[in-house]
């Protein structure tokens, strides 16, 4: 994981603290608690200051277009106190200066602005990049007093100190640490002998400027244990690693780089992707990252929500089941309604019973009467109870086949889920679960979808991974004479082949490459034997008021995949 250390803070300031002096401040947002966005311009250019200090992924940058797009940032319609706070203080604002207290991590702008009476006042916006203890703080340069913060801090959370408007502003408890540079190897030496800590914390927890992660990198690079006890370091390896740590923190200018997963951070050697600049790392490395989590925490949430209607739905469906089966019954009342009615003549009011042939079995049927009812009476209660079951019955029919639609609706949903890592994608499974919101035509987006597009055999072939991309291959892309492929009874994606202008038929082993495909994109990838369905496009349709996704065919033809 990549660390905010006091090194990193330092190399980001120093890269573009120029930018900083004289620069306007043209716009604040605070999309969330814990972001807030400073739009700066200097020279001829604007930049966006993302400050995050949520405990995760706590960082400063200047974000790119791309970038802010991966953080999935939504601003309010109604912004928060503290961005009304920065506003009224910070907008129109010139940056005077900036500044990075020593072995801190922490960038101070020194800002010049008037108050309501036209007189110049000068303030300071504090960004701590401290962990859990991240904050943004906003005071009063002549007195030092908070004029408000992110987040207050108060005496239940922190004796040492409060944090809240009308305090005075003072800096973090300084910290029980060394400067390497201003260290003698002798007393290094004799510092690691007599610490039983894992090397690499041992290092942490007496320098400044050394994170857990950078010792780790420098240790490793020499040949190292970065785990073994510090008392247990020769002195050969003890003296490479003085020198080491020296000419790395004496550098003006380090080599930044991420692996190709963005999972492992280098101060020291350069990876997969070089990074000659510290802000374009910090927003690089923060952004995916921050998409990794809000992808994973939409697909979590959308999948215990989807589990738990299918598993409700399918509740509901036995219960309409156990209506459906009421039906012979139903039946039964019909048939001693019929004999009744047909046996009237042999029946005397008052009798509590009768025993009467069954026309279709051949059999005798015995069929209880209402004492206080004629014959006919009660073969019209029989036939009142048959009427009542059947009704409901056709009833209960009707929405066995809406819950069966709708279970097959979520599970396909879910399907799409488990299979995309698109926070755009997951958006619009997401925006299916959600009641329609109708736009005006000026306000409807431009429907831009990512749609995986394969070629096999020459055949351009397009691939929906969920209902809205299906919908818009059937309406926008496909045309009557393509060939669509699904798997039978199965969630799964719509399999679009194009045909070409100049008529190719597609052979064999190209049908087969196919359906193999439409098998790898549904719930039964793993399964042996699916069959696979195929037909023209002009041979699907979609009925009115149905799920969106979902289709009718005809003349299809079924082939089985292994």
């Amino acid at each position: 994981m990549l660390n905010i250390d006091s090194l990193l803070v330092e190399d980001f300031y120093n890269e573009n603290k120029d930018f900083f002096v004289n620069a306007r401040i043209q716009k604040i947002q605070q999309p969330t608690r814990r972001e807030v966005i400073l739009l700066l311009r200097n020279n001829a250019e604007s930049k966006k200051l993302y400050i995050n200090i949520n405990p995760e992924f706590y960082h400063l940058c200047f974000m790119s277009k791309e970038n802010e797009q991966k953080r999935d940032i939504q601003i309010p319609k109604h912004p928060p106190m503290f961005c009304m706070l920065l506003r009224k203080h910070l907008e129109g604002a010139r940056i005077l200066s900036v500044h990075k207290p020593d072995f801190e991590r922490i960038i101070e702008l020194n800002i010049e602005n008037y108050n309501e009476l036209g007189d110049k006042i000068e303030e300071c916006l504090s960004i701590e990049l401290m962990g859990k203890h991240s904050n943004i703080i906003l005071y009063n340069t002549d007195n030092n007093i908070i004029l408000g913060c992110a987040h207050n801090v108060g005496a239940e959370k922190s004796k040492e100190r409060e944090l809240s408007g009308g305090l005075p502003y003072i800096y973090p408890p300084k910290q029980d640490k060394k400067n390497l540079l201003m260290t003698r190897s002798d007393y290094f030496l004799s510092y690691l002998k007599k610490s039983a800590l894992p090397l690499k914390k041992a290092l942490a927890d007496r320098y400044f400027c050394l994170s857990q992660a950078v010792c780790e990198d420098i240790c490793s690079l020499h040949g190292i244990d970065p785990l073994q006890s510090a008392s247990n370091l020769d002195e050969n390896s003890t003296k490479i690693l003085f020198v080491a740590l020296h000419e790395f923190l004496a550098q003006q200018k380090r080599n930044y780089s991420l692996a190709a997963d963005f999972s492992k951070y280098s101060c020291v050697n350069s990876l997969d992707l070089p990074y000659d600049s510290v802000n374009e790392l910090i927003d690089d490395y923060f952004a995916y990252n921050t998409e990794k989590s809000l992808v994973s925490a939409l697909k979590s949430s959308l999948k215990t929500r989807l589990l738990k209607d299918i598993k409700r739905y399918e509740n509901t469906l036995a219960n309409q089941q156990k209506q459906l089966d009421k039906k012979d019954k139903a039946l039964d009342y019909m048939k001693k309604g019929s004999l009744l009615t047909a046996n009237a003549y042999k029946i005397k009011k008052g009798e509590k019973s009768v025993t009467l042939e069954d026309y279709e079995t051949g059999g005798s049927l015995q069929i209880q009467l209402d004492e206080n009812l004629s014959p006919i009476e009660n073969a019209q209660r029989y036939f009142k109870l048959y009427n009542k079951i059947k009704r409901a019955c056709d009833i209960a029919q009707k929405m066995a086949q809406e819950t069966g639609g709708q279970i097959l609706f979520n599970k396909q949903l879910l399907y799409d889920v488990e299979n995309t890592d698109s926070l755009e994608e997951l958006k619009e499974i997401s925006a299916e679960l959600e009641p329609e919101i109708k736009q005006s035509p000026s306000k409807k987006k431009e429907l831009k979808l990512n749609i995986t597009k394969l070629d096999i055999d020459g055949f351009c072939v397009y691939i929906g991974k969920n209902n809205k991309q299906n919908d818009y291959l059937y309406s926008k892309i496909s045309s009557p004479e393509d060939v669509w492929f699904h798997t039978l009874n199965t969630p799964g994606s719509h399999v679009i082949v194009k045909t070409p202008e100049v008529k190719r038929e597609l052979k064999d082993e190209t049908v087969l490459k196919i359906a193999k495909l439409a098998k790898e994109y549904s719930t039964a990838k793993n399964s042996t034997k699916i069959p696979v369905v195929y037909t023209l496009r002009k041979y699907i349709k979609r009925p009115n008021n149905t799920k969106s996704g979902f289709v009718v065919y005809k003349n299809e033809t079924e082939i089985v995949v292994d």
